[in-house]
């Protein structure tokens, strides 16, 4: 689980991969100090590549029991479709990155091996089997943050491939950060930089996106491993299941 968190403001957020964790990483890295990371002229939108100045110091990075347990704390992570989530990680991973097994562009062969590494930790939990990189990536929503323990507790941003959507999501960030008295120039930078920069990762205007999408929605192969995938997060989260298939918008589940 990676946090990050400001003693200062009294917040934590979860970044979740594949989900703004790059920009929830920067964001609270300036959170937690201003002046560093200012004065290191560092953006919201440098890569995981980039040198910040709270990467590895413990107390940005792993939460006290008191920090925990304080009724003040503020808890946030970003979520986002999960099939959405999928295409996101396909056009970077997979088409951009090239590290997709010996998959290369054949999503068949992706949702088919995703399947597969998620099956086996799942199946295999006393093992406490390192996950690859790829199943980190792609791990559903529910695995990540605890939210098997304290989801109640988390404040959950929804955020889309859209520009509007991204804003709304930004906005929320927002009035988090106003309600645990961020200054206003800092609440400014943080959403000012977020809405208008990318980062290297950011797909949402990709032109591979369209045919993703369409195969997405189309291919039977590859809607039945994402319906296994990640059904339960459609059932944890807030999210619209209209675009799964028919069986999965009832509660076929609970019938006898």
């Amino acid at each position: 689980m990676k946090f990050q968190l400001t003693t200062k403001y009294k917040m934590m957020s979860c970044g979740i991969r594949k989900s703004m964790s790059q920009l929830t990483f920067n964001t609270m890295c300036l959170l937690k100090n201003e002046d560093n990371f200012l004065n290191g002229n560092h953006s919201l939108n440098e890569t995981w590549l980039s040198t910040r100045p709270c990467k590895d110091t413990p107390e940005f990075r792993t939460p006290s029991l008191e920090f925990l347990t304080d009724p003040e704390t503020v808890r946030f992570a970003f979520i986002r479709d999960p099939i959405e989530r999928f295409v996101s990680l396909y056009l970077d991973k997979c088409l951009n990155e090239k590290n997709c097994w010996s998959c290369d562009s054949d999503m068949r062969c992706v949702v088919r091996e995703i399947y597969s590494g998620l099956k086996k930790i799942q199946n295999h939990r006393e093992w406490k089997s390192i996950p690859t990189y790829m199943d980190l990536h792609a791990a559903p929503l529910s695995w990540n943050c605890g939210f098997n323990n304290d989801l109640t507790k988390w404040n959950l941003l929804i955020m889309g491939a859209d520009a509007e959507e991204r804003k709304s999501s930004i906005l929320q960030l927002g009035n988090l950060m106003k309600r645990q008295g961020v200054p206003e120039e800092l609440l400014d930078k943080v959403q000012k930089d977020t809405m208008e920069g990318e980062t290297i990762h950011s797909t949402h205007k990709s032109t591979n996106r369209l045919e993703a999408e369409r195969q997405v929605r189309e291919d039977p192969v590859v809607r039945d491993y994402l319906h296994k995938i990640y059904f339960f997060d459609y059932l944890v989260f807030p999210f619209n299941r209209e675009r799964l298939d028919a069986k999965y918008q009832t509660d076929f589940w609970k019938l006898p």
